[in-house]
């Protein structure tokens, strides 16, 4: 296939599934902007069940599965690993965990050869294991193959010595590396020892066509907060209510759920602000848009974001934000977007709140904004121009 039109197979960590199709729609939306534009492309999503692990006892498995998905050639393949987590901490265990992985890679890789042809080019997303995967393919075949870090288990401590190895030795023999913000290569240097200067700053993309500019609902009218995030220890609802709990009116809705959705709404009975609080629970992908054209500003508490998508589909919809300086944000919030505070600071999260209630804000510079650094044919054409370097 020639340089103007070129065959891309993505690999992502995660993608989204039956049974959880809200995981990962950034990864296939990315893939999708590359077919609209005339490109050919693909993604191979595998899939695995760790032991213990309740998708090891009762989740979907299957071996190779193709299907065609707005333009996608699409390989699926989930697999139970028989290494137990506990026993990966031996180096035996967790080498023959890593070959399992990379076995059905190569499997699938087959697979997709047979149904699309040969890519010329691979684009890992996240390392842990799209980039592994990537990694065994690329060299088998002698594909080029660029990875995109974006994944918080490093910096949040969550990958024990071995992952972090592995994850060294992968990031090293790519071909291009690119980051999603600038924090988190930072983060990757100090923790993997990769330099930071060696990540192209590549964020993730917005198609603005699906959150459309809005104008904010009547001065006098209640104001109106929002925050979608998983309901995790990580995202800082309790820091939100805590913060929200000291203002004397307004209401805030919280989409989103997760295991920390109980004691959310015990600490808004504790706070006393259970009346003026909203669990919207799950919002599904297309309702997104209207999340945000039912608010009048969006408040992003988070402990740590590599980077923060929600804070993109906000500004898009001309809604000020607050966010905490958790990484990602960094990157994102000017000084005419909204008002950055630090993690867990919620007596200058509420301050913040105060504040921009009583701004004035310009939607349109907003969006302008992230249309200029955010939009489908920026990001496209950042990667595309990647891509062909290497080809």
């Amino acid at each position: 296939m020639g340089l103007d039109r070129l065959h891309i197979l993505f690999i992502p960590s995660w993608y989204p599934s039956e049974d959880t199709p809200l995981l990962g729609t950034f990864f296939r939306e990315q893939a999708e902007m590359f077919v609209e534009a005339g490109h050919k492309a693909g993604v191979l999503y595998a899939r695995f069940h760790d032991l213990p692990s309740k998708g090891w006892l009762s989740g979907p498995r299957h071996g190779v599965r193709v299907s065609e998905e707005n333009g996608l050639t699409v390989i699926r393949a989930t697999q139970r690993l028989y290494q137990p987590g506990p026993l990966q901490r031996i180096p035996l265990f967790y080498r023959n965990s890593v070959r399992q992985r990379q076995n059905l890679a190569l499997k699938m890789y087959d697979a997709y050869v047979e149904a699309n042809g040969k890519p010329d080019i691979i684009h890992a997303k996240c390392t842990m294991w799209g980039a592994v995967l990537a990694h065994v393919i690329a060299e088998r075949e002698g594909i080029p193959w660029v990875t995109t870090v974006g994944a918080s288990i490093f910096a949040r401590g969550i990958a024990g010595p071995r992952e972090c190895k592995t994850a060294t030795i992968t990031l090293a023999a790519a071909n291009r590396l690119l980051s999603v913000s600038n924090s988190l290569a930072e983060d990757l240097d100090k923790i993997l020892g990769i330099p930071s200067d060696s990540f192209t700053l590549v964020p993730n993309m917005i198609d603005t066509a699906k959150f459309p500019l809005t104008e904010s609902r009547p001065t006098g009218e209640e104001f109106h907060w929002g925050y979608m995030a998983n309901m995790v220890a990580d995202k800082g609802h309790d820091t939100l209510l805590r913060a929200f709990s000291t203002l004397s009116d307004g209401k805030l809705s919280l989409g989103g759920d997760g295991p920390y959705r109980g004691r959310l709404e015990s600490l808004c009975s504790q706070l006393k602000i259970s009346d003026r609080v909203t669990f919207l629970g799950e919002v599904p992908r297309g309702n997104a848009a209207s999340f945000f054209q039912d608010i009048d500003a969006f408040v992003h508490p988070s402990r740590y974001e590599t980077f923060g998508i929600v804070l993109v589909e906000a500004l898009a919809s001309g809604r000020p934000v607050i966010a905490t300086r958790c990484g990602g944000p960094n990157d994102i919030v000017r000084e005419q977007d909204g008002l950055l505070v630090e993690v867990d600071d919620s007596d200058g999260l509420a301050a913040a709140m105060q504040e921009v209630r009583t701004r004035e804000w310009d939607g349109s510079e907003m969006r302008a904004g992230i249309e200029e650094r955010y939009s489908k044919a920026t990001i496209r054409d950042q990667l595309l121009a990647i891509y062909h370097s290497l080809l």
